[in-house]
């Protein structure tokens, strides 16, 4: 199945007194000259801080949502040093990955403990494509710090079952599959859904149907990605109940935790007294003098800004190409449960 990074602007305002507090401008400290580099900014303050003053920042948390762009080497870069930095002062953590789905655990677990090696994990595990450059360093990380690491995401049958058939399909879920995606969907956080549909109606054509077929197969959509939603921030509040005290950084691309919505919401709504903060990435417009929009800031609790990555196509024509062949790779998808 197609994993692709669903990364939009958030329109909700932060936790706390964040929504009533005018940010005050400051001058940005680092220029962004590589994919590597990154101006972190403290968004009720717009503050720019380190990597050492952020971590001093999270140390209290309960779970800290670091979101990324799969494919961006500066998200993978920070939240490998953020996960140092914890570690320095706080031994009993837990790391959560989008990137492993529950049905993936056990080898997980065989692979932390010496058991596979890693050909193993990437094969058996379907790890994802860019799991060596993206991955392998905070997994390795982990694995040498005994840290355990939590397969938080649904698997990709079921979100593609749910994407083609509708909620309803995961009553039909053989028994022993059950356990591996959430089975109970928030449809009404509203927010949520407006910029999910927002989103794909830009990404997408209406293919020869009718406007309701189309909202039908809209909201068949944002249920399938609810289910990743759900799943992970039920596989957080499994992991905080098998690790008890632990902090938790639970790893996820950007969409799911932008403006606290997403597997955050549901965290939050299942367990309102955690404290839960979010990193989010946002591209740079000044690579020379780094500064964070007002829109931007209400992307995170903190927000890293990033150089952005190449243009993916430039001919037109190329670019049609490429999705034509990304629908039509769709359209064979089947739901083989």
């Amino acid at each position: 199945m197609i994993k692709k990074c669903l990364s939009v602007i958030a329109a909700l305002t932060l936790i706390g007194c964040a929504c009533c507090t005018e940010p005050v401008a400051t001058k940005s400290t680092s220029q962004l000259t590589s994919l590597y580099d990154f101006q972190i900014v403290e968004s009720i303050s717009n503050t720019n801080i380190n990597v050492s003053q952020l971590v001093s920042k999270l140390v209290y948390r309960d779970v800290i949502f670091v979101g990324e762009f799969h494919s961006h080497q500066a998200s993978h870069l920070l939240q490998l040093q953020i996960l140092e930095g914890l570690y320095q002062k706080n031994k009993n953590l837990v790391l959560s990955m989008e990137q492993f789905t529950r049905d993936s655990q056990d080898i997980l677990n065989k692979y932390l403990s010496g058991e596979y090696g890693e050909q193993t994990l990437i094969n058996d595990a379907n790890a994802w494509e860019h799991y060596k450059g993206s991955y392998r360093a905070v997994v390795e990380f982990a694995r040498e710090k005994n840290i355990p690491i939590i397969a938080a995401n649904a698997p990709a049958m079921h979100v593609r079952c749910v994407g083609i058939h509708g909620v309803d399909i995961l009553k039909t879920l053989p028994e022993e599959q059950k356990s591996w995606s959430a089975q109970n969907l928030d449809l009404s956080n509203e927010k949520y859904k407006a910029k999910f549909l927002d989103f794909i109606s830009q990404a997408g054509a209406s293919h020869g149907q009718s406007p309701e077929q189309m909202k039908q197969r809209q909201l068949k959509t944002f249920a399938a990605q609810l289910l990743r939603d759900t799943t992970m921030a039920e596989s957080i509040i499994l992991a905080r109940q098998q690790y008890p005290n632990a902090q938790i950084i639970h790893l996820n691309g950007s969409f799911h935790s932008d403006g606290h919505l997403g597997t955050v919401a549901e965290l939050e709504a299942k367990q309102p007294n955690l404290k839960v903060t979010v990193l989010s990435p946002a591209t740079a417009n000044n690579l020379e003098q780094p500064e964070a929009s007002l829109e931007q800031l209400q992307l995170g609790d903190f927000v890293y800004l990033i150089k952005p990555l190449p243009q993916r196509y430039i001919d037109k024509e190329k670019r049609n190409d490429s999705i034509r062949e990304l629908i039509k790779s769709r359209m064979t998808n089947k739901c083989e449960l």
